[in-house]
């Protein structure tokens, strides 16, 4: 009896050292199933902390108009949609409506102007301040402005001021720049306009110089429009001019200064270079056939962080002058670009301007009026149509036809006070001389039709 026990117990003790435990299994198969799982459960996609805003249909636009120089306080108003209806103002601090009929209005305003539209009036919104041979357009408050020849002498002065459209407080820097460089002004660094109010400086008491200066307004807060008031005070018997100097978006490498006026004047050209390298700028000049290098205009350095004049006056005069529309500057990095035309009794000042693909639009002062389009890039069409004060139409439709390295000129009746311009097929520079006891130019800007609506979406915890 006692072999077979004896037996199975060796097969028994045998059987036990050759099957794993339950512990040993656990062991092994648990972080197997564990990476098993894991292969195949997806992870949740976690959502973007920021979403880019959305576009919308533009139903809201707000155009600012600088405060009046001597006799320029006429506020004209007028909406591409020809549609009637209210815009809300704001006259310096005072709230005040003012009703369009037919797409038109004017008034008479001596502080500065805050232009609100919304639903069908807000798509083609614009408005112009005029008068006393003085005239600008009201820009819409933008995020960044450069001006190109202001003046800081006692002959040669410049005023920019700041506005803010909005209730809460805004705030901008001001950059300047000279002939050797970029200016430490501590009074225009951090510049805070409060909501509703506007901010003006004298450029000859802040930042005194000789030299023909740049600036750029950047706004890092709030929304600002801003706009800058030349005078030139020669020294003698005449009397000084003074004129609104239109802003330019940005710096670019091919600028096209449109609209030079035809008569005899004195013409200098200024251009600033925002860049840290030296810059060349080679000078065309523009008219209904072609693009040309003047005789005795060599192509101009311009050192970094500096601004130079280059005067025209010899080049723009006489049979030279005759057909020539607008100027065109070839540069070796990003510039900016004014002309200055001065006679005895006026100030014209024209920047380089921004390219319109599409609608452009403006309210036209009185005088006689001229659209100037010139830097098409490829063959195409423009297309202008013009209302009077009653809101009916004095150019139904006028076509014409387009080539680069050429420019345009086409006559507004007098009578038109809103004026459409649409390019087609092609990108190009448009602007408009009005002459009214004084040569003024108005550069267009591209019309907006939609606007940016930002994502709000609750708190992710």
């Amino acid at each position: 009896m006692s072999e077979p026990t004896a037996g199975g117990r060796r097969r028994a003790a045998e059987t036990t050292r050759t099957r794993p435990s339950p512990v040993t299994v656990l062991a092994v198969l648990i972080p197997l199933l564990t990476v098993a799982a894991l292969a195949l459960v997806r992870p949740v996609e976690q959502a973007p902390s920021s979403v880019a805003p959305t576009e919308a249909p533009l139903d809201r636009v707000t155009a600012v108009c600088p405060a009046r120089l001597p006799d320029a306080d006429e506020v004209r108003m007028g909406t591409t949609s020809l549609a009637s209806g209210e815009l809300v103002l704001r006259v310096g601090r005072r709230e005040d409506t003012q009703e369009l009929s037919g797409g038109v209005a004017s008034r008479t305003e001596r502080q500065y102007v805050v232009v609100n539209g919304s639903g069908e009036l807000a798509p083609g919104l614009v408005a112009s301040r005029s008068g006393g041979g003085s005239a600008t357009g009201c820009d819409q408050p933008t995020p960044e402005r450069w001006f190109t020849g202001v003046g800081a002498s006692a002959e040669h002065t410049s005023t920019l001021t700041l506005i803010n459209p909005d209730r809460g407080p805004a705030v901008a820097d001001v950059s300047v720049w000279d002939g050797s460089g970029l200016v430490d002004v501590p009074a225009l660094r951090g510049v805070r306009v409060p909501g509703g109010r506007s901010t003006s400086f004298d450029l000859s008491e802040v930042v005194p110089s000789r030299d023909a200066l740049a600036v750029r307004v950047s706004v890092s807060r709030g929304r600002l429009a801003s706009s800058v008031v030349d005078v030139v005070d020669p020294v003698g018997r005449d009397r000084p001019v003074r004129e609104w100097l239109p802003a330019q978006a940005a710096p670019a490498s091919t600028s096209y200064v449109a609209g030079i006026g035809t008569s005899a004047a004195d013409r200098v050209l200024t251009v600033a270079n925002p860049g840290d390298s030296e810059v060349r700028v080679a000078l065309e000049l523009v008219s209904e056939e072609s693009e040309f290098a003047p005789s005795g205009v060599e192509e101009v350095s311009i050192d970094p962080a500096s601004v130079t004049e280059v005067d025209l006056s010899g080049v723009l005069r006489g049979r030279n002058l005759q057909g020539v529309q607008a100027l065109r500057l070839e540069a070796t990095g990003p510039v900016t670009a004014t002309l200055r035309t001065r006679t005895a009794t006026d100030l014209a000042l024209t920047s380089a301007g921004s390219m319109i693909e599409g609608d452009a639009a403006v309210a036209l002062p009185a005088g006689a009026k001229r659209v100037v389009v010139t830097g098409a890039t490829t063959p195409g069409v423009v297309t202008l149509q013009a209302w009077d004060a009653d809101g009916e139409a004095v150019v139904r439709e006028r076509r014409v036809e387009v080539d680069p390295a050429t420019a345009a000129r086409l006559r507004v009746p007098d009578e038109a006070v809103l004026a459409r311009v649409r390019v087609e097929r092609t990108g190009a520079v448009v602007s408009v001389e009005v002459s009214d006891r004084g040569l003024s130019v108005l550069p267009l800007a591209q019309l907006g039709t939609t606007s940016e609506v930002a994502d709000v979406r609750p708190a992710q915890r």
